[in-house]
């Protein structure tokens, strides 16, 4: 019923609403297929963030920002820098994989990311591709891939940037970038510090945050290849309530990255990426920690065999070591390898696109296994299209399910399978996207507990099957966005027949937008029907998370060159609202409302 009445109100509503997320889009994405083509020609769910829209948007957290995207839902335990979890279509929190200019982020010991950490002001755009990419990046990839691309030096310039809210945050920026030649660097410095709101219902206490971080990026142009190297790090502190007392953690997220991208004849080119990623958790009020540090080489061949067809080959090798502890009588210190072979065809032929993509991946510890895509896309007109793909995707066992708690070195991995019919339509002014899809999901690992001794093991026990819908419309014209983006997605455990945790099965967002030159202004409603989440131990019973809607304005001004002025307003109607309970009877807060005003120079 949502279903039909969804896309009778997005046809009704699609001359009056537009989601500004989806309509200013860079002609390219990389990550669809790891080469860069027209988003209009991805045989996929693509969406990007620009770096403008970070900006514009109320919150600095991106996290925040990601669930105003259509298909992806954020559960945010805490306030700033609290615990962050995606869900991707209604896949698990560690089904997402996030990538940083195509560096794996995600953690050995949980598998997700922890971009709470992560600072905005190095961010050129996010590409957000839904959909199995297993094939083209391993593991962790059932729900989709975000590529967080940071910027580069086009020119030698300063910019600073300085902001507060009601909530004693400060935040501040300086950014050097230089231009000289074939050399070009970016160097950027960033600060927040904020003293919090009161992050869990019936207690007053505020938890504050503090983060800083650093990013440098140097490339070389020599002609025949460009050479780039890049050191970026965010470390600092959050506090939070856990159990009712009063603690913090310290973090600090390291990236170390080179890319070598050459030509090596007129119709092969070759990129080589060698990184480290480190992610560190340790906890100040207990001996508990988790420690990540992941070294990994790339090596991918791009080959155009013809006019029409386009080959991809490459290979990847892994070694990731992990520390935990988790202060009681868990620990472990532990080392894993894998290596990764993955091929691609891409083929256009009159009307008919092709995209047929297989990887083969060797873990010592539990084997190899083997995933695969195939993707056909048709050309009704220019500005119409339509792709139909199929794809298998995984996720290998982290290292806390093979040693953690309920550890159990002879899982396998996660399975899934997926189909995806999806549109993509221009109309003048007007664009129009849709998708339908469904996953299956085997041996997702679960600790059932026993009754007796309240232990549990590790085991592949669980199934998921999630079918879901999704409708954009939009419309632009000479600085004024209008439009509507809906989703329906129903995301079930197949042996309770319940709707998984935190995951809401509607999702409405309507966004009106003028931008000029001098000034522009925002608008974005954000609705979600409500979901469940984990019973009270003891009990049987799922807790209900009520549903929610919410409303954020932006606006900025240049008042004199060079110089601009922003105010933001997020949840202006103060809405109380949970993503997650905390305890028994007491839900995790999302943000308040907030006034931020900042301003940007540049020199």
């Amino acid at each position: 019923m949502f279903t039909r009445s969804l896309l009778a109100a997005s046809v009704a509503a699609c001359s009056s609403f537009a989601v500004y997320a989806d309509t200013v889009l860079p002609t390219t994405v990389v990550t669809a297929s790891r080469t860069s083509q027209s988003i209009d020609n991805t045989l996929a769910s693509v969406q990007v963030i620009t770096q403008e829209q970070l900006a514009q948007h109320p919150s600095q957290d991106l996290g925040e920002i990601l669930r105003f995207n259509t298909g992806i839902d954020v559960a945010r335990l805490g306030g700033a820098g609290g615990q962050t979890s995606i869900f991707t279509r209604g896949t698990e929190s560690n089904h997402t994989l996030v990538l940083v200019d195509g560096v794996r982020m995600n953690s050995a010991t949980s598998s997700q990311a922890n971009i709470q950490h992560l600072s905005l002001d190095d961010i050129e755009r996010v590409e957000v591709v839904k959909g199995a990419m297993s094939s083209l990046y391993g593991s962790d990839a059932i729900g989709g891939v975000i590529n967080i691309i940071t910027k580069s030096a086009s020119n030698t310039e300063t910019r600073t940037r300085l902001l507060g809210n009601n909530h004693k945050l400060a935040n501040g920026a300086i950014t050097q970038t230089i231009k000289h030649g074939d050399f070009s660097a970016f160097i950027n410095a960033n600060a927040l510090y904020t003293d919090g709101y009161a992050i869990i219902e019936k207690n007053p206490q505020e938890r504050g945050h503090q983060n800083q971080g650093a990013h440098l990026k140097t490339e070389y142009d020599l002609g025949f290849s460009k050479i780039s190297v890049s050191a970026r790090q965010n470390q600092g502190t959050t506090e939070y309530i856990n159990f009712g007392s009063f603690v913090s953690q310290d973090f600090k997220n390291q990236l170390l990255n080179f890319v070598a991208i050459g030509d090596l004849s007129k119709n092969i080119s070759s990129q080589i990426r060698i990184s480290q990623m480190m992610d560190d958790i340790d906890q100040n009020d207990s001996s508990s920690f988790a420690h990540t540090k992941q070294q990994q080489a790339d090596w991918q061949n791009t080959v155009a065999l013809s006019n029409s067809i386009t080959l991809v080959a490459g290979m990847t090798q892994t070694h990731t070591q992990a520390q935990y502890d988790n202060g009681f009588a868990t620990n472990y210190d532990k080392e894993q390898d894998n290596l990764a072979f993955y091929l691609q065809q891409q083929a256009q032929f009159a009307q008919l696109n092709t995209q047929v993509s297989l990887r083969h991946e060797d873990y010592d510890s539990f084997g190899t296994h083997q995933t695969g895509n195939i993707a056909l896309g048709y050309q009704i007109t220019p500005d119409h299209n339509i792709y139909l793909n199929y794809g298998t995707a995984f996720k290998a066992p982290d290292l806390n399910d093979l040693y953690g708690y309920g550890g159990n070195i002879n899982l396998k991995p996660e399975e899934s399978r997926s189909i995806e019919l999806g549109s993509k339509h221009h109309l003048g002014n007007l664009s129009i996207n849709s998708a339908i899809y469904q996953f299956n999901i085997d041996n997702l690992i679960d600790c059932p507990t026993d009754p007796i001794t309240f232990n549990c093991s590790n085991i592949n026990v669980d199934k998921a099957k999630i079918k879901g819908i999704e409708l954009g419309v939009q419309w632009q014209q000479d600085g004024l966005l209008l439009g509507l983006n809906g989703s329906y997605n129903h995301a079930q455990d197949e042996t309770t027949k319940r709707d998984l945790l935190r995951r809401p099965r509607r999702t409405l967002s309507l966004t009106t937008g003028y931008t000029q030159p001098k000034w522009g202004i925002n608008t974005e409603i954000l609705a979600k029907s409500r979901a469940l989440d984990k019973e009270v131990f003891g009990s049987t019973v799922p807790r209900r998370l009520a549903g929610y809607a919410v409303a954020n304005v932006s606006a900025y001004v240049e008042l004199v060159p060079n110089t601009k002025l922003r105010l933001s307003l997020e949840n202006i109607s103060d809405k109380s609202y949970s993503f997650a309970y905390a305890g028994a009877t007491t839900r995790y807060l999302a943000t308040p409302f907030t006034a931020t005003l900042g301003a940007e120079l540049k020199f």
